[in-house]
Formats: C-alpha cells, structure tokens, sequence
C-alpha cells in the first residue's frame, strides 16, 4: 500500500488516568491527620492503662498491709499484772506523732499472731510486733514492721525490720475506748492491763504524680472488748 504524506494521520491517544499533584497533597494530609488522632488515641489510652495500673497496684500493696497489721492486732493481748510486779513484758503502746504535715504514728504491742513455721522452733505463737514509718533513701517513706519472737524485758525494741509497703507518707492509729477514740494508747498507764476495744488505721499513700489517697479501716481486738 502506498502511503502518501498528506494522508498520515496520528493515532488518538489512550485516555490515561491518574493523580494530580493537589490530589496527592489532600491525601497525604488526610492520612497525616488520621494517623495523629490514631497516635493520640493510643498514648492517651497507654496513660489511662498506665493510670488504672499503678491504682491497682497501690491498692494490691495497701491492702497487704491493713490485712498484715489486723491479723495482728487482732490477736494482741496484754497479761493483768500481778501486785508484786513492777514491770510488765506486755503491753500495747501507740504514740501519736506528725512529720512533715502527715500523722508519723507508730504502734508497739504483744500478740499471740506468731506463725510457727518450723515445729522444732524454740518459739512460741506470742510475739512482739511494731509499725512506723521510715525515711527511705529517695527521700520517701517506707511503712515498716518489727517482730520479735520472744518476748523479753526490753519490749519496745530489738527484733528485726522489713519493708512492707512503699510511698506512704503517713500513718495515723486511733483507739476505741468505752465509746471514745483516743489518739494515743499506753497500757502501762492503764489500770488492769486495758487494751482498746479497737483501732482505726490510716493509711495515706503518694505515688510519683504526687497524687494523694487516703485508705481507712478499724479491726476490732476480741481481748480488748469488756
């Protein structure tokens, strides 16, 4: 076939399809924003996990501790002094104290809640138990307890002392007493041996947000009641 210049004529082009530069730029910025909402969503919920973590972590620990201190206070006990005695190794003493705006009380007392945990101990179930507060090295306060398994005539001291719960800066201890909740309690001053007839404890704990909580709760001593 011949083909003469005037004849020649271009093929039409295929339609192409495809994305301009400003559609590219309104996209982008759509997925921007859906990823920034995406990204805060999740660091918000992380906090908020975070959050009701540490809640219940706090919790979970102050809860150990009011069950540790009620077990034992449930079962103090403190032994009639005879007319011939001068002196007593039983006793339960709570003093009252502040420190730094929080109450910085501390407890010392017998009780009969002594685990024997070994049977050829040379122990008995009476016990020497103490709480108080401790300045721990960060500059915090730890709730401590000091137990000794005999008792002796220095009751307010010796044993040993473990931590048993972080971040509380305060404790506070009140005593029922025919109806009326004292402040303090001593034994020693008391006629007939009294003990309470129960005790309030408060617990105020500060995490690392300096978030405050204050826990309370009252156990009763079945040998205070008269």
């Amino acid at each position: 076939m011949a083909i003469f210049g005037n004849d020649i004529k271009p093929s039409p082009l295929k339609d192409t399809h495809g994305f301009t530069l400003m559609e590219v730029l309104i996209a982008t910025a759509i997925l921007a924003i859906v990823l920034a909402i995406v990204y805060g969503s999740f660091v918000q919920t992380k906090r908020v996990i975070g959050r009701a973590e540490g809640a219940v972590n706090e919790l979970r620990g102050v809860r150990a501790a009011f069950n540790r201190i009620m077990w034992d206070l449930s079962m103090a006990f403190v032994s009639p002094q005879l007319p011939d005695q001068t002196d007593t190794s039983t006793f339960l003493v709570g003093r009252d104290d502040y420190a730094a705006g929080y109450p910085n009380d501390s407890i010392d007392f017998t009780s009969y809640s002594n685990r024997i945990r070994n049977k050829d101990a040379k122990e008995s179930d009476q016990i020497e138990v103490g709480y108080y507060l401790k300045k721990s090295f960060d500059g915090g306060s730890v709730l401590m307890k000091r137990e000794k398994k005999r008792i002796d005539k220095n009751p307010m001291s010796g044993g040993k002392s473990f931590e048993l719960s972080e971040d509380v800066v305060g404790l506070n201890f009140r005593y029922l007493d025919e109806g009326a909740w004292l402040d303090s309690w001593d034994s020693r001053t008391k006629s007939s041996a009294a003990i309470p007839e129960a005790v309030e404890i408060t617990i105020i704990v500060k995490n690392s947000n300096g978030t405050e909580r204050s826990y309370r709760t009252i156990t009763e001593i079945p040998l205070g009641k008269k």
